[in-house]
């Protein structure tokens, strides 16, 4: 684990933007709306912790709230550990909620990052993964030569929702809940930006796949075994006295 500061990387630098502040009230409102459904005893939030983030995460059920991050930053709230998102430095089933905000979108490994994930729950334990979607109108904007401009947040936005459920399928987990928002195009300009609000209600209607962001909830599902009585028995027959019965045959002489 590393605990040293650094500086702010472009991905988190970006949330400072008037998009990225747009895109990260949605995802507190949704928060809100989630958070009070789940119940446990300990949380782990993996990104950058932001304050409207963190606000909705300390109106929450779950009181024991662990931030991780791969690196800290000195411009924003502090994180509880500081490690690679590849190998969680958390024991094995003994996490209530995990939520991932950007998570898999700066992960270098993020296959890898979702088995850790489902490593650190317990049965029947929850997971929230806010995303970026690469398929997307924003998407999209940011393959057409915005993606290398220093301005604009870091990432490949390679992992879309469904990539995202086969792998959580594989893994075990069943996806219970997601949802797709965000739908206006990514400008610069205040004002243009509130005029487009019709956009919201007419994107979820017309194209709900087309969202900037997708959030996911899935659950972390364990067979049970159902134990059953066997229809033959087991152990040998025994006198009254301990010793086991012996076996007698009847001998049939020929008259």
């Amino acid at each position: 684990m590393n605990r040293n500061p650094a500086k702010k990387s472009a991905s988190e630098s970006w949330f400072d933007t008037l998009y990225g502040d747009y895109i990260v009230n949605l995802e507190a409102d949704l928060l809100r709306q989630w958070l009070p459904h789940l119940f446990g005893y300990r949380m782990v939030l993996l990104g950058a912790r932001l304050p409207a983030w963190d606000d909705c995460v300390r109106h929450g059920h779950i009181r024991q709230c662990i931030w991780m991050n791969h690196v800290n930053v000195p411009d924003q709230l502090p994180y509880d550990i500081i490690s690679s998102m590849s190998a969680l430095p958390v024991k094995s089933d003994c996490v209530d909620l995990v939520v991932l905000f950007h998570a898999l979108d700066g992960a270098e490994d993020p296959r890898r990052l979702i088995r850790e994930v489902e490593r650190i729950l317990i049965p029947e334990g929850r997971v929230i993964i806010f995303g970026f979607n690469p398929y997307s109108l924003f998407g999209v904007w940011r393959l057409f030569g915005r993606r290398n401009s220093p301005e604009e947040m870091s990432g490949h936005l390679k992992v879309g929702r469904r990539q995202l459920k086969e792998w959580l399928s594989l893994l075990g987990m069943e996806v219970e809940q997601h949802k797709y928002f965000a739908y206006r195009p990514p400008l610069k300009n205040q004002s243009a930006l509130y005029r487009a609000n019709f956009l919201e209600a007419t994107g979820q209607k017309l194209w709900p796949a087309s969202g900037a962001v997708y959030a996911l909830q899935a659950v972390k599902s364990v067979a049970t075994l159902t134990p059953f009585r066997p229809s033959f028995q087991w152990f040998r027959r025994y006198s009254t006295n301990g010793v086991a019965a012996p076996t007698t045959r009847e001998i049939h002489h020929d008259s």
